[in-house]
This record gives structure tokens, C-alpha cells and sequence, in this order.
């Protein structure tokens, strides 16, 4: 023999012939929810919305708690430790400003997950690199190591903020000479350009000419192209390769004009 069903047409009449008052209680379980309504998620309710309870002198639960902010979470408080590496007006070299720093260009080329091997076990931590720069002839990186991404990059930027250095352009676009540099493993030839050429080089070598502020240059990597060797590779040709037609006049005895016309084709 078949078993009845249990929503049968005896059930839905059972239900229908329920009271009123017994309805309302199935209906709205719990006093001020509605069920037949949705809450407006924009008004504290109290019910739905509560405050961390805290606990009094006597060890009595407070449940009249303010907010622990009134608007938004201070997100800037949240991220900032002791390991920041904060910046101080004193410390920036070029005589810069936090105002100059806040019109800089930031770049984080660089987040991966690291893992220091201790008798404890693996410490894993997250391993951020940015580069900042004015577009003007000024620009820096810095690395930062943290628990968290936000802390990581927020440290590589502070670094790189106190890690700024002067790059030398000719005609404010373009690199004196060309330069072939190794670092490393990592080998690098880097030939300047006429203008209107662009830059057509590595990816990473690319956002650091933008921050610098070289905008006609050609690059090539051969043997290594890990980013951290690339990178600092090309800070380093670009600082201190370079030869200035000072230093090339004060080598071969010459003025400067006479080394600006053979070179560079100056007119004056």
C-alpha cells in the first residue's frame, strides 16, 4: 500500500483553517522582521546590526558600545606599523616635499609570495618592488618584504621615496650615448634615439623610462631576464654610465661647445 503524501488537500485545508494569531506568529518569528518585507540595508536595525561588546569595571556586558569610527575605517591607521619606514621632509634628497611626492608616479612591478626555511617550518611572506619618479629626471625603487601585499607595497614605496635619484637626459628625452651594461647575469644594450621614436624596449625597462622621463630610447636584455636583475640593472647603467660632454671636454682638453658640436650637432 502506497504512502499518502503529506501535502494533500486535507493539509491545505489544515492550514488554511489555522487562526489568525497563529498565523501571525509563523509569519514573523521574530518581533520587528518582517518577513513579508526586506530590510533596508542602509538603517541600523537592531536586531541585525550590532557593536563588538565590551565589558565594564565589573565585568558586565556593555551592550551600548559606540562605533569604533563614525564613517569609514581609517584605512591608512590599519595598514601603518612600526616596520613602515615612514618618511620624514628632512630625509628626501633634491630638497623635494611630501606635496612634490603625492604628483609622483607610482609603479609596483613586482608582487610574489617568498618563504623563509627555519628549524620552525616555512615563514611565507609577500615580496613587493616599486618604482617612483616625477617624469622629470627623477626616480627611485625600493623593495618591501610583509605579511600582508598592502604592507609589502606600502614599505617598497616609502623606500623607493628615499631612494630617489638624478638621471641625466639629453634634450630632455633621450640618453647621451649608447651604453651596454651587465649586471649579473643580466646583460642590457641600451641606445639612444631621435625624437619622435618612443621607447621599444623591455616591458619593465619601459615603465622606468616613463617615470624618469625618457621618452626616445631602445633596449635590448640578453641572458637573464629575471625582473628584480633587470630592473636594477637599469637603474644602475642609467645613473652612472653615462658620459657628460663636461666629462668628455675635461678628458680631451676641449671646451664644452666644441664637444657639443662634434657629438651632438649643437648649433651653439
Amino acid at each position: 500500500m502506497m504512502a499518502r503524501s503529506f501535502t494533500t488537500s486535507a493539509a491545505v485545508t489544515m492550514a488554511r483553517k489555522r487562526p489568525a494569531a497563529v498565523q501571525d506568529i509563523i509569519r514573523t518569528r521574530v518581533p520587528g522582521l518582517d518577513s513579508t518585507s526586506i530590510h533596508n540595508l542602509s538603517e541600523i536595525h537592531p536586531l541585525l546590526d550590532h557593536y563588538p561588546r565590551t565589558t565594564d569595571q565589573e565585568g558586565a556586558l556593555n551592550l551600548d558600545t559606540a562605533k569604533l569610527w563614525a564613517s569609514n575605517p581609517p584605512l591608512d591607521d590599519m595598514l601603518k606599523s612600526q616596520g613602515d619606514d615612514e618618511i620624514d621632509e628632512a630625509s628626501l634628497p633634491h630638497g623635494l616635499t611630501q606635496q612634490d611626492l603625492r604628483r609622483f608616479l607610482k609603479r609596483t612591478l613586482i608582487v610574489k609570495r617568498t618563504s623563509n626555511m627555519t628549524t620552525a617550518g616555512k615563514i611565507p611572506s609577500m615580496y613587493a618592488l616599486v618604482i617612483v619618479g616625477n617624469g622629470n629626471g627623477i626616480a627611485g625603487y625600493g623593495e618591501g618584504k610583509d605579511d600582508e601585499v598592502a604592507r609589502a607595497v606600502r614599505k617598497a614605496t616609502n623606500r623607493a621615496m628615499r631612494n630617489l635619484v638624478a638621471f641625466d637626459r639629453y634634450d630632455d628625452r633621450t640618453i647621451f650615448h649608447d651604453i651596454d651594461h651587465k649586471f649579473h647575469a643580466t646583460k642590457i644594450q641600451f641606445r639612444s634615439r631621435p625624437p619622435g621614436f618612443g621607447n621599444r624596449c623591455n616591458h619593465y625597462i619601459h615603465e622606468i623610462c616613463s617615470c624618469i622621463g625618457i621618452l626616445d630610447i631602445s633596449a635590448k636584455v640578453w641572458g637573464s631576464r629575471n625582473p628584480m636583475n633587470v630592473i636594477k640593472a637599469t637603474f644602475e647603467a642609467l645613473s652612472s654610465k653615462q658620459k657628460l660632454p663636461e666629462d668628455i671636454a675635461r678628458g680631451r682638453g676641449k671646451r664644452v661647445v666644441d664637444v657639443q658640436h662634434t657629438y651632438y650637432g649643437a648649433s651653439e
